[in-house]
């Protein structure tokens, strides 16, 4: 895709520094080139230069680099000068660039834009370069490195293959209805249908196994109302966020706080306690609370220990039953607090493939062997092919297979083709959004304007 306008901006943090760099992209690099260094530099070379103004006096000197078209990160001429780091002199340059006609100010993200507009990179490509910049642990910098080099695309694009040659046998049996061709319809679909899924739960447990989400994982902290869960997201956040009181139903409104435990990031979601109630306003909360389960990563359920063995397991059990049919996937913890009015061990126990962790929120007991858990859990996932995958990302995997199990659905009850072929093209339409290869303005928009400015 051929832009009109040729884009410039400084790579490199405005402030004072050792060096500055200032990178061009578009149609008119050449005579940006010619205009600062008076020539256009050897391609892919470090070329020691002169930085001229107008007037072809010497603005600096430093260093410049020729990538020509289609041989660069966008797949465009593009140009980086690298010259002394003064906010000064990246003004005049900048001025002096800017000053070449049809050569603007980039927009953020612009660079990785066009790089992804020119068929240099898809769209998860572009998403891990902004994940990288933004890592705050190492594993999130080897996952976004994997993500750029491809890694998480080459699963997308098999699956679409597919997919696209599962529309091809449909559609062409569409095309041949009428001639004497002899499709026979059960044995390539149901043979489609058995690969697509094969993928699908493929491409589902890579994420669960291998994937990073960039955003901070999410953990909402539930229960009945007085057990604990306001005094254990602030002893996790070590702050006084929530309001702890012992009169039942204190919080009526979801409480949010992110943290860093050894270098696990996470947003701690506080609720209102759950339970029967004729209150309006705790109602509200409480189905807030519910609505937020079905997109959190993790479920810590607070329990007061000072109570019987059978109602913790009644309780525990209800809630289970009824937390399965809102996300059958999301991950529980029971959080058995108050432990240290019982004087008995605390630690980790397993009880029918759920875990119990005991606590004191009040003494701090337990805490740390909770702190230890979560880590655990995150760093149990494989690391090599670690990769980051964008909330956006799993949610677009979620919608893909839900509308492919209803079209099997669909043509196991209806038979009809043109019906089947609808919902592929939907599918299709559904995973391309990930990679970008159906992918609205908006969404573009939405993506590259949170990119820094020189990306």
């Amino acid at each position: 895709m051929i832009q009109k306008d040729t884009i410039a901006a400084q790579v490199t943090y405005p402030g004072k520094s050792s060096v500055g760099i200032i990178r061009i992209s578009g149609i008119n690099t050449k005579k940006v080139a010619i205009k600062i260094l008076g020539k256009i530099p050897k391609p892919r070379f470090a070329t020691y230069s002169k930085f001229l103004n107008e007037n072809n006096q010497i603005l600096d000197h430093g260093i410049s680099l020729w990538f020509p078209a289609p041989f660069s990160f966008t797949g465009e001429d593009i140009l980086e000068l690298q010259g002394h780091g003064s906010p000064f002199i990246m003004d005049l340059l900048m001025k002096r660039i800017l000053s070449v006609k049809n050569t603007r100010l980039a927009k953020p993200g612009e660079f990785c834009e066009r790089a992804f507009l020119n068929g240099k990179i898809d769209l998860i490509q572009a998403e891990a370069i902004d994940d990288l910049i933004n890592s705050e642990t190492e594993s999130m910098v080897k996952a976004s490195l994997n993500s750029l080099q491809g890694n998480f695309s080459y699963y997308i694009h098999n699956l679409v293959k597919t997919l696209i040659k599962f529309r091809v046998d449909i559609e062409s049996s569409i095309d041949f209805s009428e001639e004497e061709i002899n499709f026979n319809f059960d044995d390539i679909i149901d043979n489609n249908f058995q690969k697509l899924n094969n993928q699908f739960s493929k491409i589902q447990k890579i994420i669960t196994n291998k994937s990073i989400v960039r955003e901070a994982k999410k953990i909402i902290i539930v229960g009945p109302p007085n057990a604990g869960k306001s005094s254990l997201l602030n002893i996790l956040s070590s702050y006084n966020r929530a309001i702890v009181t012992n009169i039942p139903g204190t919080t009526r409104d979801l409480i949010h706080e992110h943290i860093n435990i050894n270098g696990f990031l996470c947003e701690i979601i506080d609720t209102a306690g759950f339970h029967d109630t004729q209150d309006k306003i705790e109602k509200i909360g409480i189905n807030r609370a519910w609505e937020t389960i079905k997109t959190s990563d993790h479920i810590l359920f607070v329990i007061d220990k000072t109570i019987s063995v059978e109602s913790q397991r009644k309780i525990s059990n209800e809630f289970i039953k009824k937390v399965r049919s809102y996300n059958n996937s999301i991950q529980i913890t029971f959080v058995l607090n108050k432990n240290d009015l019982l004087k008995d061990d605390f630690g980790v126990k397993k009880i029918e493939n759920f875990n119990f962790i005991s606590i004191s929120a009040l003494t701090g007991q337990g805490i740390d062997t909770l702190k230890k858990y979560l880590v655990k859990i995150e760093n149990n996932k494989e690391k090599e092919g670690l990769f980051i995958a964008r909330r956006r990302h799993v949610h677009q995997i979620e919608l893909s297979y839900s509308q492919f199990l209803k079209a099997k659905q669909h043509w196991l009850k209806y038979k009809n083709i043109e019906l089947l072929a609808e919902s592929l093209s939907l599918i299709n339409r559904l995973i391309g959004e990930i990679t970008g290869s159906f992918t609205s303005n908006d969404l573009l928009n939405r993506i590259f304007s949170t990119f820094c400015i020189g990306k």
